[in-house]
């Protein structure tokens, strides 16, 4: 019966809109008979885990195309069957890839510690050298306000490391102006 070229329309009552029973059992009796070499069709493309459940959306699909002649059928499930393969490759490839990309990963979480030495430090750098520049003064305020590094990277729309760079400039610059003005101070004699 697969050969004599009956499409799922034919197959379907009066209306059209539901299959008679004899033509989804033929259906159905050939994908079972197809469903093996399917399975390892879709192995062999590289979804082991995922063979079976590919073949069966497959079977899904050819289902709902209403005007598939059931001498198509085989030919029909196979490049379907591929193309889901592939699309399943595709989609865990660029799972990895979001997964081990070092800008698509999440931020780190800063611990309580970290945040309280961040504002300690931009209040005593904020205390001693009033003239920053206005990205080590925002950076500075914002440790101060209780902003981690990545949430004030957000807000300039640069890295945490860059962040990072300003604040150790500016505690850089600082200890220098102290080193210089505490051998200006110096006593002769000490």
């Amino acid at each position: 019966m697969v050969g004599e070229g009956k499409t799922v329309a034919n197959r379907g009552e009066k209306n059209g809109s539901a299959f008679c029973s004899v033509e989804i059992g033929e259906f159905w009796r050939e994908c079972a008979r197809l469903r093996p070499g399917l399975i390892r069709a879709a192995a062999r493309y590289g979804v082991e885990t995922e063979a079976e459940d590919i073949v069966h959306e497959a079977f899904i699909r050819a289902a709902g195309h209403r005007e598939l002649d059931l001498g198509r059928l085989t030919p029909f499930l196979v490049s379907v069957t591929k193309r889901l393969c592939v699309d399943d490759i595709r989609r865990r490839v660029a799972t990895q890839q979001v997964g081990t990309h070092r800008r698509l990963l999440p931020m780190p979480l800063v611990g309580p510690e970290e945040t309280v030495v961040d504002r300690e430090q931009a209040r005593w750098i904020i205390a001693r050298f009033g003239r920053l520049s206005e990205r080590e003064s925002f950076v500075l305020f914002s440790l101060d306000q209780g902003l981690s590094h990545g949430e004030i990277a957000r807000l300039l729309g640069t890295t945490r490391r860059a962040t990072e760079s300003i604040a150790s400039r500016a505690r850089r610059r600082v200890r220098d102006l102290i080193a210089r003005r505490a051998l200006r101070d110096r006593v002769p004699g000490d």
